[in-house]
């Protein structure tokens, strides 16, 4: 990236004990994941204070940190009484701002490629599809974990390297003007929305402003560059038609560009045909994800891929945990972990798979509310428990305010509310059986992990 000293200069401050044989690696606020040679930013977030790890940081390695200029002598204090040498503090007005400017600086410096992606469900498996799809021509980075926000693009930014000829950037939102604010910083010369539905309405106020937002990054390339967007969404079409420019279509529907058809799930693949004969799979059991690939397949074919150079079995391509991730564990249990978030539109995603799944026990759901959906919340729950009641599953579980209503609205099967996520967890463990499916759900702030986690290690009678 930047040697500090072009850092300083960007920034019009001096750094202190300057060590002029080391460069910026790329940007870090978590001492966890930090890396030697990272530039440690410290500012402070709603539970922490990273001044208080500076220390911490230098110890780890990291090349330089920039600190908030009314915590300097703080810093300092702390650094002498662990006795750890300083290396290239920049103090500045404003640690985040600072690493924003340095983050948009880099990216201008770069010829490579950004596809930016955003929806309010499955961006990130579209983001790995695409990525995995880019991989197989072009040096491509692509968003990892969460760092899809104000501060995770721009140290996703900070990771590119000269030689990346793609990059693609999840970008995440809960008010409008926030995508916006990242496409400025990505730059991207494409994108694709996944499907959007009522999530984050506390913070947009209305579905209609959600459309609004995610269509920010249509806003932020040209009208000739590729907007890949689903082709049953006929509000969204019209909102693109009213900007006055084309988009790729993706869906089930005669009318799409690239139409999906003979979806089939079975032996632990996924399989679809596109455009015609052209068929493709992928590993899982979620058929919904089908759309996502599609989206991924006409991105790469809008920037020049041929149907020759799309491997048709996508047998190693990622999946982000908490994101309808299969698994077996070791007591005989098979969990769906797809913890990762939750809105109306991913839980009956995830519902529908469920129903079309075979398995030789009871198929469970283990649920917790759905955060950050304003006015609507009651309603929205009360149809989540409608839905889960003609799901399939035999059992349902669930804990917090807003789940109770979901539970009293299912009907026919054996549905039961906690008080948390431990009072639930030893009820499950007392319901379950090898053999027995559990779909876990909820809002990434519910921990329905914690419950996941929980069952890992147990052994049944007959194991022991």
């Amino acid at each position: 990236m930047f040697s500090y000293l072009e850092a300083a200069r960007f920034l019009r401050v001096t750094p202190e004990f300057e060590d002029p044989s080391l460069k910026i690696r790329s940007f870090s606020i978590d001492t966890r994941t930090l890396a030697p040679g990272d530039l440690f930013v410290a500012f402070k977030g709603e539970n922490n204070d990273g001044h208080a790890f500076v220390a911490a940081a230098f110890g780890k390695g990291a090349s330089g940190a920039l600190v908030d200029l009314r915590r300097r002598e703080h810093v300092l204090s702390k650094l002498r009484d662990g006795k750890i040498q300083a290396k290239n503090l920049i103090p500045v007005p404003d640690p985040q701002a600072a690493m924003t400017a340095l983050a948009a600086a880099y990216r201008k410096t770069l010829p490579v490629r950004t596809i930016g992606i955003t929806g309010s469900v499955g961006k990130t498996t579209t983001k790995e599809f695409l990525f995995y799809l880019l991989k197989q021509k072009y040096s491509a980075l692509a968003t990892t974990g969460n760092l899809n926000n104000h501060l995770g693009v721009p140290i996703m930014l900070s990771r590119l390297e000269p030689s990346h000829q793609y990059a693609v950037m999840e970008m995440g939102a809960s008010h409008q003007g926030e995508i916006r604010a990242l496409a400025g910083l990505a730059l991207p010369s494409g994108g694709i929305l996944t499907p959007i539905g009522p999530a984050h309405l506390e913070g947009f106020g209305s579905l209609e402003n959600v459309y609004k937002a995610k269509l920010e990054l249509a806003d932020a390339f040209g009208k000739d560059d590729p907007l890949v967007v689903p082709a049953d969404d006929e509000y969204l079409l019209e909102k693109i038609r009213q900007k006055s420019r084309q988009a790729i279509t993706v869906g089930f529907s005669d009318r799409a560009d690239y139409r999906l058809a003979d979806l089939e799930s079975g032996n632990g693949e996924v399989s679809f045909a596109i455009a015609g004969s052209r068929r493709f799979s992928f590993p899982g059991q979620a058929a919904f994800l089908a759309l996502n690939a599609g989206l991924a397949i006409a991105m790469a074919k809008s920037i020049g891929f041929t149907w020759e150079e799309i491997p048709s079995r996508w047998a190693d391509v990622g999946f982000a945990s908490g994101r309808f991730r299969e698994t077996i564990l070791a007591n005989g249990v098979r969990v769906i972990d797809d913890s990762y978030n939750a809105n109306p539109v991913s839980f009956e995603n995830a519902l529908k798979a469920l129903r079309s799944l075979t398995v030789a026990g009871k198929k469970i759901v283990v649920f917790a509310d759905m955060l950050e959906l304003g006015a609507g919340e009651k309603d929205f729950h009360r149809e989540l428990g409608e839905r889960i009641a003609v799901s399939g599953a035999d059992m349902a579980f669930a804990y917090g305010p807003l789940a109770r209503i979901s539970v009293d609205a299912i009907c026919g099967l054996e549905a039961r509310h906690f008080t948390d996520a431990e009072e639930t967890l030893a009820a499950l463990k007392e319901a379950l059986r090898p053999g027995d499916l559990v779909l876990f759900k909820g809002s990434r702030g519910m921990h329905v992990e914690k419950v996941l986690e929980g069952i890992r290690n147990i052994t049944f009678s007959s194991q022991k």
